[in-house]
């Protein structure tokens, strides 16, 4: 701009000289006007926030949030994911609380009491989804969340706690079940000679690659660290939803296509409750860990250098080396044994909302945001957890090379998640169900009683709450 003002003025002033009378000497004042130009800088109109997928979420809404067992450790993180969903939906306010060992029984009371929180972390495979949502205790999400939205999920994990044909959760954070290896227990510690060959000592002399492939290789495993070490396994049953169990490990036809008969008592069922009975039997497991309904016991256990292995999720590798740094260095990872389903497990966390919510669209826009692909990358980020959104596995982040221990899942994650399903049919009165079989289950385990018998007087019982 500036040189074309300069070229114009040159030219006027070529035009004048030119025009004027050549004789007259006089000689001529030129006067120049300066023109000054102005760049005003313009700031476009912001754009919808490419975070906000909910419509119509209430203006000024209030909602609470619970977490379980995920404060202080990732403070942080929740805080500053809840102040980016504030950009996001301006004026929401998110009132935060985390709560652990209790969270059932606060969750429970909460219910009772009318003042459940709005939006709710639910481990979905312990069951807690399909149990609160039999109760018509949370929002049905499938009709109020846009297509769009649920294709950000694995198909598998957005459907994988179904209850009646339809969804209550968004798919939260996942872990990937792998069997964590004390060395010194289940190998033993390296010894090298003077010819530089290496044995080991004091432990049951076997290979991490050899750990077995199917769940029944368990027993003879157990039997064997029983007998060279003294060490008891730390197996868990999942005592919140043992159907479930059933299902993935024995292949179980836990009820008729119809829904009118459980069938819980088959042969295969059977098979199943007799592996954990005979182990019971021989000693090779650990009574508390084996049913206890606290994650902690069976953790504390392996941390403390008392089991040889453990099933858990590479995430958890943090809570041994902050608890037990003189272990973490003998640590080995092994492929979680398949069942004979063939099919590993449905997935882990979820997120849900109160059937009851003041603000089912703030509770569903927040529910959604923890969730979304950004969300669970940066979660990925700081702890070995691996997102429900396929989106989030194309940062490079996740096909980098593994350093520590933690990390051995990483580059295999996507596909394993990719996979995971619910299998398990919907259970009615899952809750009394499952009391029914807890107890029927401890008869055998603990009490002698014949563990047909025991499937069968439960599966009676069951039949008896069914219309």
């Amino acid at each position: 701009m500036r040189t074309k003002i300069f070229a114009m003025l040159a030219l006027l002033g070529i035009l004048l000289t030119a025009c004027g009378p050549a004789a007259v000497a006089t000689p001529q004042v030129v006067t120049q006007q300066v023109i000054q130009t102005q760049i005003v800088e313009v700031t476009p109109t912001p754009g919808p926030n490419p975070e906000a997928v909910i419509p119509n979420v209430e203006p000024n809404a209030t909602i609470t949030f619970w977490t379980y067992y995920l404060s202080p450790t990732f403070d942080d993180y929740i805080k500053s994911t809840i102040a980016r969903f504030n950009q996001a939906y301006p004026g929401v306010t998110v009132k935060w609380e985390d709560h652990q060992a209790t969270f059932q029984q606060d969750l429970n009371n909460a219910f009772a009491a009318g003042n459940a929180p709005d939006v709710i972390n639910l481990s979905v495979g312990e069951g807690w989804v399909s149990d609160y949502a039999t109760q018509g205790l949370l929002l049905p999400l499938d009709d109020k969340v846009p297509q769009s939205v649920k294709d950000m999920y694995f198909p598998g994990l957005w459907k994988e706690q179904l209850v009646k044909g339809v969804n209550y959760q968004f798919p939260w954070y996942q872990s990937i079940p792998v069997e964590l290896i004390n060395t010194q227990i289940y190998t033993g510690t390296p010894q090298t000679d003077a010819s530089g060959n290496v044995t080991y000592t004091g432990g049951a002399g076997l290979k991490v690659e050899d750990f077995p492939k199917t769940i029944d290789g368990l027993p003879a495993l157990c039997q064997t660290i029983k007998d060279k070490t003294g060490t008891l396994c730390d197996i868990r049953l999942s005592v919140n939803d043992l159907l479930s169990q059933m299902v993935y490990e024995g292949n179980v036809k836990v009820i008729s296509d119809d829904g009118k008969q459980f069938t819980f008592n088959s042969p295969d069922a059977v098979k199943w409750l007799q592996m954990y009975v005979d182990m019971v039997k021989a000693g090779t497991v650990d009574k508390t860990a084996l049913l206890t309904d606290q994650d902690r016991v069976a953790l504390d256990l392996f941390e403390s250098g008392k089991a040889a292995f453990f099933q858990t999720a590479p995430n958890l590798i943090r809570d041994v080396r902050a608890n037990n740094p003189g272990l973490y260095g003998y640590l080995a990872v092994a492929p979680l044994p398949l069942g004979k389903s063939g099919v590993i497990a449905k997935g882990s966390m979820g997120i849900s909302v109160n059937a009851k919510t003041k603000y089912p669209n703030a509770s569903i826009a927040l529910a959604q945001f923890f969730t979304n692909p950004k969300s669970m990358l940066e979660f990925a980020k700081i702890v070995s957890i691996y997102p429900s959104t396929p989106a989030s596995y194309d940062d490079p982040f996740f096909s980098a090379k593994p350093v520590a221990i933690e990390d051995s899942a990483k580059p295999l994650a996507k596909g394993i998640v990719a996979t995971y399903a619910d299998i398990v049919p919907t259970i009615p009165h899952k809750t009394d169900v499952n009391t029914i079989v807890l107890n029927a289950i401890q008869q055998a385990l603990f009490n002698g009683v014949d563990p047909q018998t025991a499937l069968n007087d439960a599966v009676t019982k069951a039949n008896a709450l069914l219309p």
